[in-house]
């Protein structure tokens, strides 16, 4: 029977070290998720890979132009997924989308991160509402093609799972996310 030396018993330390930190990152702090779909493009692509600060290290944080992760609203039918979108607005703002541009509180949004402006279809339905209280507007960047707040409204606080802080894969495109309006 072989004796486990001093370099391989630090070394077998290190790495339960590692994985119980990983872990514990995983399960509490932060998760990666694969995109799938283009409703964020050209921010995200398809096979795109994210990484989120899950809800609690945020919860009373979020705001306009923050991109998170969240569960469908129960209306939508889609249990266990998770959709990728960018909040348009929070709590007790005014939105309005006609032809093709958004407003909050009456002010135009500069949305650089939307879709090139001849990709845009104008004449998408015009909406207009007042966010309720707790509850937030999230659109996809690609207008023309996501399934947002425009068709499901507002979604709760309890819907978000996470803010998306950093996009890790494809490699040569590993980018940190930062909030357009702050």
């Amino acid at each position: 029977m072989k004796k486990i030396n001093s370099y391989d018993y630090n070394l077998l330390k290190k790495i339960i070290i590692i994985l119980g930190l990983f872990f514990i990152m995983n399960t509490f702090v932060l998760s990666i998720a694969n995109v799938e779909g283009e409703s964020m493009y050209p921010t995200l692509n398809p096979a795109d890979r994210i990484v989120f600060i899950k809800l609690p290290y945020f919860r009373k944080n979020i705001k306009r132009g923050d991109v998170v992760i969240f569960t469908p609203p129960e209306e939508l039918g889609r249990e266990g997924e998770l959709f990728v979108k960018r909040v348009a607005a929070v709590g007790e703002d005014m939105f309005m989308i006609e032809g093709g541009i958004l407003q909050i509180n009456s002010i135009e949004v500069m949305e650089d991160y939307i879709c090139e402006e001849d990709y845009i279809n104008k004449d998408y339905c015009h909406i207009k509402g007042i966010v309720p209280q707790n509850k937030f507007f999230v659109l996809g960047d690609n207008r023309n093609n996501s399934n947002d707040s425009r068709r499901f409204s507002c979604i709760g606080k309890h819907h978000i799972k996470g803010r998306v802080v950093l996009k890790i894969w494809p490699l040569h495109e590993i980018t940190t996310f930062k909030n357009p309006h702050h």
